[in-house]
């Protein structure tokens, strides 16, 4: 089991950092490859531990969560492209993306993650078509994740339950697009939400496409819907035609 890094003072952690980097050099050419590892251990988690006091002090009165920690970074993060290695650090858990998973299905966050907007920038590449308003959130990589509005959305959760039934339910990916996007008729949904009722298939943001072109309303920033965040979708009506 992953050692969780305990908070406490940032500054005494700090200067107790500062007094073993000084002497690791020292211990580094004079002990035992066991004595080196163990110094380097110890730097390693009064850095975790200075860390995860810094996301503790963003959640004061969650502090022991490493799960409120980073839900408290994202948001001050919020509308900001943050790398995992960021979130390992003010976490100080290493089973930060379940905790991420848990902030998006069972408290409705709208956290997008690289692997969304890989999709999103493949298929843009793919019909020669620049998203309006992404020049830089489609710089993403498969490590980033991004809050988008500091504001959870209760309807999500309930989504985010129907996601697998749908998913193992439509025939394909376009269909339980389609399904998922009708259930929340008129709500904000995420690239995140998508992707995951499109099992994960990269294909997602093609069956939207192919679904605007039958007459499918769908709003989106790359769209032309200049009053949505970048990352956010909604069928705003029925098909035409």
């Amino acid at each position: 089991m992953a050692r969780r890094s305990q908070t406490g003072n940032p500054e005494e952690l700090r200067l107790k950092l500062v007094e073993l980097l000084q002497d690791l050099p020292e211990r580094l050419r004079t002990g035992t490859v066991g004595e080196q590892v163990s110094s380097l251990v110890e730097a390693n988690l009064h850095l975790r531990a200075l860390g995860a006091s810094i996301g503790a002090s963003l959640a004061p009165e969650e502090a022991g969560s490493g799960r409120a920690r980073l839900l408290a970074y994202l948001r001050h993060q919020v509308g900001h492209i943050v790398h995992t290695d960021e979130l390992m650090i003010v976490a100080g858990i290493g089973d930060y993306p379940r905790r991420i998973r848990e902030l998006r299905a069972d408290h409705g966050w709208p956290i997008i993650s690289g692997l969304a907007v890989r999709d999103m920038r493949a298929d843009a590449a793919a019909t020669e078509k620049r998203s309006r308003g992404a020049e830089q959130v489609t710089k993403m990589v498969a490590e980033e994740y991004l809050l988008i509005e500091n504001t959870c959305d209760q309807d999500a959760i309930g989504r985010w339950e129907q996601a697998v039934a749908i998913r193992d339910q439509s025939p394909d990916v376009k269909s339980a697009v389609l399904t998922y996007l009708k259930r929340a008729h008129g709500k904000r949904v995420t690239a995140e939400e998508l992707r995951y009722v499109a099992g994960n298939s990269s294909t997602w943001p093609a069956a939207v496409r192919a679904l605007r072109a039958e007459g499918w309303a769908i709003a989106s920033k790359d769209a032309g819907s200049t009053d949505l965040p970048w990352g956010l979708y909604v069928l705003q009506s029925a098909k035409r035609g």
